[in-house]
């Protein structure tokens, strides 16, 4: 397999780029003669000219060529930190690039206090859509800088996005917010994608710092560990179908969120509770609740806060508890209600395929539900996170609550003032 060629500067990206898809229509055109005189053949020998012509109309130009088409619907700037990161973007690009081809530009910085360089590598992707009569072209440009040129990777990206294509910026690992890189590389964005349940420590610290990104760019943001809890709304939802019991979800007292610690001991504070935080402000946000305490520590890894809903009060637990599922993952979601004095308790647990529904009233299981649900892929994520053009509300408003569970204000994105009170934090 020949090497490719290696780019070291942003003219010479563009150069190759330009190289890269001329090769492309001239090996199409070639490939698109050879099968018209195929089909020509056979029209002579079978007397079958009319449909064979009407074939090669149907996938040709008009002019009896056929070239690879650039069709990117988006820019895709990844800061992928190393190699090894870049490679695991790559291939989760890959495998969405059917469903939004784009210009994926996957970045690295290495080596920075050496000296100053930049390597570049350009790839492209042809795949036949429905009935193979037309192809679309997705492109990724690998740029690896060494030493200083690393701070500058918005010098590098602007001219190679695709210009009035919309610019989505993944950030896989921790996003120095406020660091000179992540100030440069913002503005640049219509979106943001992270992976909340991905960042070091306990996560909240850069959640809160999200916050004042999000008021100050006015970036929307699309995280995958929100994106990951659909299944489990669904079937939180599904403890109030029963028409009788659609009064508790004005009646909430407790929501209890347990997760899976990381350590013993001092070290389960450094647990991601991304999630379980999550779980908590989607349903503060969707049930009209207000936060009248900011979450705090008490001990041995166990987090509490006060949401209030209309006249009372509503206790929020987060606490480690026992299970084989990785660090920071949800264990079960536990909603206690009490409405003309019976107490309803809804408890949601799930697993890699399926999620469980117990109802007890009064203490007498009511019902108990399974649902085939199986936990998203990083592919499905990636998809989900490009395919809306626009902030999803729901999104929205429950990422705003988790800022506000955490202390922090966002002017951008206050719930509707029917949810509000004077007890706000």
């Amino acid at each position: 397999m020949p090497a490719r060629p290696v780019a070291h500067s942003v003219p010479e990206i563009e150069d190759q780029l330009g190289k890269l898809w001329e090769r492309a229509a001239v090996a199409r055109a070639e490939a698109a003669k050879a099968e018209a005189a195929l089909v020509a053949a056979q029209a002579e020998a079978a007397a079958r000219a009319a449909s064979a012509l009407a074939t090669a109309r149907d996938t040709s130009d008009g002019g009896g060529s056929h070239v690879a088409a650039r069709t990117s619907v988006l820019n895709l700037v990844v800061v992928a930190g190393d190699e090894q990161a870049a490679q695991k973007c790559a291939a989760i690009i890959m495998a969405t690039a059917t469903r939004h081809a784009s210009r994926s530009l996957i970045l690295s910085a290495v080596d920075p206090s050496g000296p100053a360089g930049l390597e570049a590598r350009i790839e492209a992707l042809s795949m036949a859509t429905a009935g193979g009569r037309a192809e679309t072209g997705a492109e990724t440009i690998y740029v690896t800088a060494h030493g200083e040129t690393g701070a500058h990777f918005a010098s590098i990206i602007v001219p190679l996005l695709v210009h009035d294509l919309p610019v989505a910026l993944w950030w896989p690992a921790d996003p120095p917010f406020g660091s000179r890189r992540a100030d440069r590389l913002l503005p640049i964005a219509d979106r943001l994608i992270v992976d909340g349940s991905a960042w070091s420590g306990d996560g909240l610290g850069i959640l809160a710092q999200l916050a004042a990104a999000v008021e100050e760019r006015r970036v929307v943001v699309a995280d995958w560990a929100l994106l990951r809890q659909a299944r489990w709304r669904e079937a939180i939802a599904s403890v109030y179908d029963l028409p009788d019991l659609r009064p508790h979800l004005g009646a909430v007292r407790r929501i209890s969120v347990d997760y899976a610690p990381e350590g013993q001991g001092d070290a389960v504070w450094e647990t991601n509770v991304v999630r379980p935080l999550y779980h908590v402000a989607w349903l503060a946000s969707r049930l009209g609740m207000t936060v009248a305490k900011p979450i705090r520590r008490e001990s041995a890894g166990r987090r509490v806060a006060t949401l209030r809903q209309k006249e009372h009060e509503v206790a929020v637990v987060l606490r480690p508890a026992g299970s084989d599922l990785g660090p920071g993952s949800t264990v079960r979601v536990e909603i206690t209600s009490r409405f003309r004095g019976a107490e309803l308790v809804g408890s949601i647990t799930a697993d890699d395929h399926t999620v469980e529904v117990s109802i007890r009233d009064d203490g007498r299981e009511r019902v108990r539900r399974s649902y085939a649900a199986p936990r998203l892929t990083d592919v499905d994520l990636l998809a989900l996170a490009v395919e809306e053009g626009a902030a999803d509300p729901i999104a929205v408003h429950a990422l705003a609550t988790a800022h506000r569970l955490l202390g922090v204000e966002s002017d951008a994105h206050k719930t509707p003032d029917r949810h509000r009170s004077q007890d706000y934090d």
